[in-house]
């Protein structure tokens, strides 16, 4: 996690998946226990922020200025939910749109962003957005994650002596569970929820091999234009 923290500070984008079957703790992973406990029992998201912000002030004695701003949404059934909304309000219809045409760059209009400047205060947020995630008991799993969250820190960097900027984000989801049908006893809306489930991991799984075989594809035309 340090070499990633240091690569989103240095206007890289990153990413980090929690992937497995239900019950095999990647929610506690990404966010810990709740409530909060010590820092040594954090999850990766409060300890990734932790050193964002630690690398920040560090940074600054360089010249570096640094803002932060975090967001988080679950996908469920295929929609979208934003779970930074404040209890009771209603939020709009959320929709994944290019950042421009023909930009390869995506996101979320009128997704909640909030400024951030500690770990404390993205414990807030991590506490109000547990809080209104779709979760359910099945027969495999107590409290079971109906739905993808996806926590995300934009990172704006500033050197103003040097007329430098740069900007990435830090991107940690946390992928529901895979479940078999015969053992999770889903019926109904469970059942629907874990046929969401599974597609989407078998769909994740496809791009992801996808881009494995773009990558190794260039990897071997570099090498064999590098032997000529």
């Amino acid at each position: 996690m340090v070499g990633s923290g240091r690569s989103a500070l240095d206007g890289y984008p990153v990413c980090i998946f929690a992937y497995g079957q239900t019950g095999s703790g990647k929610t506690f992973t990404m966010e810990g226990p709740a409530p909060a406990g010590a820092p040594a029992s954090r999850g990766m998201i409060p300890r990734a922020v932790r050193h964002l912000f630690r690398g920040a002030r560090d940074l600054a004695a360089k010249g570096w200025q640094y803002g932060f701003s975090a967001s988080f949404l679950e996908i469920y059934n295929e929609n979208l939910r934003d779970l930074l909304l404040a209890p009771g309000q209603r939020g709009s219809e959320l929709e994944i749109r290019r950042l421009a045409p023909g930009s390869d760059e995506l996101h979320v209009p009128k997704l909640t962003w909030v400024p951030v400047e500690s770990e404390e205060q993205v414990l807030q947020l991590l506490q109000r957005a547990g809080s209104q995630r779709s979760v359910a008991r099945t027969a495999l799993n107590e409290r079971s994650s109906r739905s993808h969250s996806v926590f995300q820190l934009r990172i704006q960097g500033l050197h103003a002596a040097r007329d430098l900027r740069c900007s990435s984000s830090l991107t940690l989801v946390d992928l529901a569970g895979s479940e078999r049908l015969e053992k999770s006893g889903s019926v109904g809306t469970r059942l629907r929820e874990t046929q969401s489930i599974n597609s989407s991991l078998s769909a994740l799984g496809l791009v992801i091999s996808a881009l494995c075989n773009k990558v190794n594809e260039c990897m071997i035309g570099t090498a064999q234009a590098n032997r000529k």
